[in-house]
């Protein structure tokens, strides 16, 4: 069954606008040594990523939070899901749960006190999650 759309724009006042301004990949080498290896018999250690994502307050003055969607890219955006588990008060969020060579849309939605939830700010695509 589809939801009904909510009869609001996708701002809560007149110019008030949820925009995506950043969208950045951060790279992390994970593994730690207690002491002098051997490093010929180990593993190279692993790569973690995480997108760091930024956008600008909405300025409608009932805000009380924010949603962050991500969908997968390959030509285009796939189905967009929402990755935060609670509003999030901040105008920044890290994703550090993606796959690596995996590419990503996302884009962010504003709540207001009564939970209405706006439309998608501007969709940023294709953040390429490097393969290593």
């Amino acid at each position: 069954m589809k939801l009904p759309t909510p009869s609001f724009q996708p701002t809560f006042q007149a110019g008030a606008t949820v925009v995506l301004v950043a969208a950045s990949v951060l790279m992390f080498a994970c593994g730690a040594s207690s002491g002098p290896t051997d490093f010929s018999q180990q593993p190279p250690p692993s790569v973690t990523h995480k997108v760091q994502l930024s956008w600008e307050a909405s300025q409608s003055v009932d805000v009380s939070g924010y949603n962050i969607y991500r969908a997968q890219y390959t030509t285009s955006c796939g189905a967009f899901a929402r990755i935060n588990s609670v509003l999030t008060l901040d105008t920044a969020y890290t994703d550090s749960n993606v796959t690596n060579g995996t590419s990503y849309c996302y884009a962010t939605t504003a709540v207001n006190n009564n939970n209405a939830e706006s439309g998608f700010s501007n969709v940023v695509s294709n953040i390429e999650i490097p393969a290593d």
